[in-house]
């Protein structure tokens, strides 16, 4: 193969990571200290990592089924030789626009390997056709055609959402292949039946499923759509951190919070994003100040969000406050052994009322507050937080109901 046109399929996918998923976590050709590339592109959030190896085909007159063979079989040698690096504790540098950084790999708890075939017209082929074991190695390993990768968007745009999907998949490798050229329409089955595969084998060839689940459901897919507009909040939040490269752990702190925030799936992130929207809102009814607190159902970590038309200064140490005493209440009566993260935001003081902007975060752990708390701080976090009582986390639709 063409080693530019394999570097143009390379950028090509690194470009769709950063744009569809995360251009903070998202890592093109990680190298090791011996310069051993891992990756051509690697996802990093929190415990889970996304081994990618991309295959682009040139104008070889080799059939292109032929060239898919070859190449998903050094692409799995590829990442199978990797994840051992990981498993061995290797020193991996990662470099992208933002962060300098080494791979954790000590508190990886996922890795996934992904194969993308970068190639023109269709491949009807089954991926355990090239390599019998495919799907019996230690690491679970994909591929896709890049042509449905890109279109899979529309439905999945987040990397949770996509390690769920993959999640799921895999599951239902174990049962049956899926044709390289019938993934849109695995995917529209999957969404026709509540995020589920089946456990018995399904003929995807038998139908176009995927257009199926756009006739059938399409006002709820318009309604979902809408309601996920809201999400924007959260995604435009997710960026904000890139020039925070001050060392937490041994790691940049703005990758904590791009973490957090991104470990969040769509139908979350559009809840956040109502939720923030309706804090704004209430600046409208005469508000002077607007604060709440969301259980990450990822995470398990409490995000509080906090308004005011009130200077720099003092919405963060108001935010401050606000975040400890969260964390008092959920330790001391929750037995909350995880972090709180904290997101301030300056509200104008002319009419409308509009948000200035991100004004202060911060991150507390539980380590900070165990046996370091009074009486008086139960008291008013009682009173700021209301009740303490167990929490729940409500499931997520999919399609948003009144």
């Amino acid at each position: 193969m063409d080693n530019n046109n394999g570097t143009v399929g390379e950028k090509l996918v690194a470009k769709f990571f950063d744009k569809h998923f995360s251009k903070v976590f998202s890592f093109p050709n990680p190298k090791t200290k011996s310069k051993a590339e891992v990756a051509d592109v690697l996802v990093w959030m929190n415990g889970t990592v996304l081994l990618i190896e991309v295959k682009t085909r040139d104008r070889s007159t080799v059939p292109v089924e032929s060239w898919a063979e070859l190449r998903m079989r050094k692409a799995s040698a590829q990442i199978k030789k990797n994840y051992g690096r990981i498993k061995a504790r290797e020193k991996i540098f990662l470099h992208n626009s933002y962060y300098d950084t080494q791979l954790d790999c000590e508190d990886i708890s996922q890795v996934i390997g992904i194969i993308i075939l970068i190639h023109d017209g269709d491949i009807n082929l089954l991926p355990s056709q090239a390599i019998e074991d495919i799907y019996d190695q230690e690491i679970p390993i994909h591929v896709f055609s890049g042509n449905a990768l890109f279109e899979m968007t529309e439905e999945i745009d987040t990397v949770p959402d996509f390690c769920y999907y993959l999640e799921d998949r895999f599951d239902y490798l174990k049962v049956a292949d899926i044709p390289l050229n019938k993934e849109l329409d695995a995917l529209g089955y999957y969404k026709s039946q509540s995020n589920q595969f089946p456990n018995t084998s399904i003929d995807f060839e038998s139908q176009s499923f995927l257009e199926t689940y756009r006739a059938a459901m399409v006002e709820q897919i318009a309604a979902r759509n809408a309601h996920n507009q809201y999400s924007q909040w959260l995604d435009k939040l997710e960026n904000v951190f890139t020039d925070q490269r001050r060392l937490l752990d041994g790691y940049p702190i703005g990758l904590y919070f791009a973490w957090e925030l991104g470990s969040m799936a769509r139908r979350e992130r559009a809840i956040m994003g109502e939720k923030i929207e309706k804090a704004r809102e209430a600046f409208l009814r005469g508000k002077p100040f607007r604060r709440f607190a969301y259980c990450n159902p990822s995470t398990s970590n409490w995000l509080v969000f906090y308004f005011a038309k009130l200077p720099p200064r003092k919405i963060h140490d108001n935010l401050e406050r606000f975040v400890r005493l969260k964390l008092v209440s959920e330790f001391h009566w929750n037995s909350f052994d995880f972090g709180v993260y904290g997101f301030g935001f300056q509200v104008s003081i002319t009419l409308p009322p509009r948000l200035l902007g991100l004004s202060s975060a911060i991150v507390i752990g539980a380590d900070e507050v165990k046996e370091n708390y009074t009486e008086t701080d139960l008291e008013d976090a009682r009173r700021i937080w209301a009740l303490p009582s167990a929490y729940t986390i409500n499931a997520i639709e999919e399609f948003p109901t009144d």
